[in-house]
């Protein structure tokens, strides 16, 4: 079996468009590649999604358990010639001193080989230096292969040979600078894969560049693997007859695959609306998922969509169960206040606002309970609530950093609508993931 893991030495030095490009590359060559992003982040799926022309997949072994991921990996692995899981941060960090949800955590779960992205702008020799302490700073690290970012063909013709006898590594290719073929960046991540002017042409670029520049076959040697087996799930739950509206546009686009494809395999029919383009959600919806995305940046065509906020607004009175993540509970406050303080109505589901800040108000994993289950959860958000003196809901979660005792209050509820800014990963604790389920098939929380 074939997979690989594509780690960097930090954040910023071209993981991203490195793994893009060698998906893109391995398609062109006629290989059926398996895409994966390690930990919570949804925007680089996208580009992966955007690229291959099919869904690539969140692993996350702080959320999820690693018989959970496991799974998963090995569920969206069958049936393709490679698998390659886009690395997050540096190799080595995570949470606390043990590097939980990392790079190098995910890849010891899964026993896969690492490719290591260096940038050498500045560097030559060092080059190797860096590349020993990443490949023994953990005696198990197996970090096979090396690519070479920023570096010119002649950069990479003296260090090619000086790397594989000084630190025993194979050196898998090199990507020249070029200007025209990096990915641009936003205040909360990368731009969404849709909103890169020009992406087509980039990439085509890009794979272009690295036919050039990079040696498939060794990329493939070096990705060779043993596959752990586990058991497959046997969910006791039956969702036939759920017919569940799923907000999904520019505004709402971050949903992990993995849940969308759990509620379908458990019998509940998905019917997509967008918020910003549609007129009422769907007539067949008997409840509705909205998950996070960039509400705060379409917020003006969000507010100008009267009739869409109305529906929402009637159904949430009346009664229909609502599932709101992060950007889809600031769709259901009253508005959202922006940083020029222009304020946007929303739906008033919840009748405080939303407050766009300067800086992050949390960020980073946190343990969650909600109905007396235990689950993981993550956070990353520049906004939080203002409220009036007269509420009109609840909170329904508690939140806690598992490395301190710092704790706090979120998920709001009214009626069967319940949304925090928490992002959940269904199968981080499926005990918890019923209970979600439990709000959808209309008990009251």
């Amino acid at each position: 079996m074939k997979g690989v893991l594509i780690a960097g030495t930090n954040s910023g030095c071209g993981k991203t468009t490195i793994t893009v490009g060698l998906m893109g590359l391995l398609k062109k060559k006629g290989y059926k590649v398996a895409p994966f992003k390690t930990g919570p982040d949804y925007i680089d799926p996208m580009f992966h999604a955007k690229v291959l022309g099919s869904s690539s997949y969140n692993l996350d072994s702080w959320m999820l358990p690693p018989e959970n991921v496991q799974y998963l990996f090995n569920k969206h692995s069958r049936g393709n010639d490679i698998s390659i899981i886009e690395g997050v941060m540096g190799m080595y960090d995570g949470k606390g001193e043990e590097g939980f949800g990392s790079s190098y955590e995910l890849a010891q779960t899964l026993d896969l080989p690492v490719v290591l992205v260096v940038n050498c702008k500045g560097l030559y020799q060092s080059v190797a230096a860096i590349i020993n302490g990443y490949a023994n700073l953990k005696p198990n690290a197996n970090v096979k292969g090396v690519i070479l970012n920023q570096a010119s063909k002649g950069v990479f013709t003296f260090l090619n040979p000086f790397i594989e006898k000084e630190c025993g590594v194979k050196c898998i290719g090199y990507l020249a600078p070029d200007p025209e073929i990096g990915l641009e960046s936003r205040h909360l991540g990368l731009v969404q894969a849709e909103e890169v002017e020009g992406l087509d042409a980039k990439v085509d670029r890009l794979v272009s560049t690295l036919e050039e520049t990079i040696d498939v076959d060794a990329l493939l040697e070096v990705a060779t693997f043993i596959e752990k087996k586990v058991p497959t799930f046997n969910l006791d739950i039956d969702l036939t007859g759920l017919n569940l509206g799923v907000a999904s546009d520019k505004a709402f686009r971050f949903y992990y695959k993995d849940n969308l494809e759990l509620l379908e395999e458990l019998g509940a029919s998905l019917h997509y609306f967008s918020p910003l383009n549609d007129g009422s959600i769907p007539d067949a919806c008997d409840a509705l998922y909205i998950g996070g995305g960039y509400p705060e940046v379409f917020a003006k065509e969000l507010s100008a969509n009267k009739s869409m906020l109305q529906s929402i607004k009637e159904v949430a009175d009346g009664g229909m169960p609502i599932f709101g993540e992060c950007g889809g509970l600031m769709y259901l406050t009253s508005g959202i206040n922006n940083l020029e303080n222009e304020f946007h109505a929303m739906t008033g589901v919840f009748n405080c606002t939303t407050q766009m800040t300067s800086g992050l108000k949390r960020f980073g994993y946190a343990n969650i309970m909600f109905n007396g289950a235990m689950g993981k959860c993550h956070e990353f958000h520049r906004s939080e609530l203002v409220e009036n003196d007269n509420i009109n809901y609840k909170y329904a979660y508690q939140l806690q950093k598992s490395e301190s005792s710092k704790s706090w209050k979120c998920g709001l509820s009214y009626k069967n609508v319940l949304a925090g800014y928490a992002h959940i990963h269904f199968y981080s604790n499926l005990e918890f993931f019923k209970e979600i389920v439990q709000l959808w098939m209309q008990k009251t929380i």
